[in-house]
């Protein structure tokens, strides 16, 4: 095996120690404990003296509610899992129903879950607990549109943000206002019941006011913003009339749900950080130098691939790898088929390239295990990946102008495909200088 393809073994390893340092049911395990009658999160304890009910959501929803339900001991009295197409290998977990939706954008069944979850929470009084088990990907699949907006609209209106580049915040200052759920709106029905928030966070900042859009957690749920949005995009002729009537229309006062969240719990149980960290200390384990660089990075995918080649010929002589947390976007331009992690690893092929850098192995890999419309994490890439897809009959350059990086990776190799991995916090970039084999 060459230098390049132990450097692709070591990199996918290192995922598999951040991916573990993350993963759902053990951070709730982590965080939960029921002694006896009374549940203890950190330092804050509640008595379970009515019902308990657990509404876990978003792509790591199966593994975390397996979680809770391990952690409070067949104290579940009811409750309701949602999560993303194929992140599902159970139909329940005790009392929970499992259901899955459509991500990035809501489809029928995201309403109907929606609806699931507003019936769960309706009859809950003082005395009961509400544990919502939020992760990344819950914005669609949990869903209640505001009248006189419907699914499709918002469809639509989600789908013409992404393809203009749009990071989360700026897709949820438009949907929390449009929704009966989110910025809060599921807090205000469960009424005066006690609401315990456990979030594996995938927004950079893990504000859980935006992670899902925060169903329990009252946000901004500003009209102005949203249009804002549109118009900044350039998407605001181009989304349904109902959408911006509603908006202008829109005057929710979320101060009921602020009054409530004064008596409930909100803690992250895992973030990109964490995994980033456990990433840091397995190349350390392996005997390797290594550096971590970017934290919470965000940016145009193919921009920031630029920065983290320039960072990898920047770096001094005894750094063996550098590693980066956070989550690019992409602008959709043309009609290829990739994700924001297989075009920052053919951006940063061709830097390599251009350069003609051959003494670093670079990655960039989404902890999903989906990387966008794809099957995969993402892409381990080097200086050589651009002549071999060109021997293939697979010109990079042209891919990266037609967004159609997985074909190239698909020719050339370097693809990297855990599956679905149930859990979600963001992205991890790696860099690798080669050779490793005398460490």
């Amino acid at each position: 095996m060459d230098a390049r393809g132990e450097a692709h073994i070591r990199i996918e390893s290192w995922l598999g120690d951040a991916l573990a340092a993350v993963e759902p049911a053990a951070a709730i395990r982590r965080n939960l404990q029921r002694n006896g009658d009374a549940l203890t999160v950190g330092r804050w304890h509640a008595p379970m003296t009515g019902r308990v009910v657990v509404l876990s959501v978003g792509k790591a929803a199966v593994a975390m509610a397996r979680g809770a339900d391990e952690a409070l001991g067949g104290r579940v009295d009811a409750g309701l899992i949602v999560t993303k197409d194929g992140h599902a290998d159970v139909s329940r977990i005790g009392s929970m129903p499992v259901l899955e939706a459509a991500h990035p954008v809501p489809d029928a069944r995201s309403v109907e879950a929606g609806q699931a979850a507003l019936s769960l929470v309706a009859g809950l009084g003082a005395g009961d607990l509400l544990l919502a088990l939020i992760s990344g990907g819950g914005s669609s699949l949990l869903e209640a549109p505001r009248p006189p907006v419907t699914l499709p609209d918002l469809a639509t209106a989600t789908d013409r943000l992404l393809r203009a580049g749009a990071p989360i915040h700026d897709l949820n200052a438009l949907r929390t206002p449009l929704s009966l759920i989110k910025g809060g709106g599921l807090r205000l029905a469960a009424g005066p019941a006690t609401v315990i928030t456990l979030v594996l966070s995938d927004v950079l900042g893990n504000d859980p006011r935006v992670i899902a859009s925060g169903p329990t957690v009252p946000g901004d749920a500003d009209a102005t913003a949203g249009l804002g949005v549109l118009r900044r995009y350039g998407v605001l002729d181009r989304v349904p009339g109902t959408i911006i009537r509603a908006l202008e229309a829109e005057t929710r006062d979320s101060g009921g749900a602020t009054a409530l969240i004064s008596q409930d719990v909100v803690v992250v149980v895992g973030d990109n950080a964490a995994a980033v960290a456990a990433a840091d200390a397995a190349v350390r384990r392996d005997g390797l130098r290594s550096r971590v660089i970017w934290s919470e990075r965000r940016g145009e995918a193919s921009l920031l691939a630029r920065e983290w080649v320039a960072a990898c010929e920047a770096a001094a002589p005894e750094v063996d790898v550098l590693l980066g947390g956070g989550e690019a976007t992409v602008t959709v331009a043309g009609d290829g088929v990739g994700g924001r992690n297989t075009e920052f690893a053919l951006a940063a092929a061709l830097a390599l390239a251009e350069r003609g850098e051959r003494a670093w192995v670079v990655a960039s890999l989404a902890t999903d295990g989906q990387d966008g419309p794809t099957d995969v994490a993402g892409a381990v890439a080097d200086a050589t990946t651009v002549e071999r897809a060109r021997a293939a009959g697979v010109s990079a350059a042209d891919a990266l102008v037609r967004n159609d990086s997985l074909r190239v990776f698909e020719a050339a190799g370097g693809l990297v495909r855990p599956g679905p991995t149930g859990t979600n916090v963001n992205d991890l970039y790696v860099a690798v200088r080669v050779p490793l084999a005398s460490r």
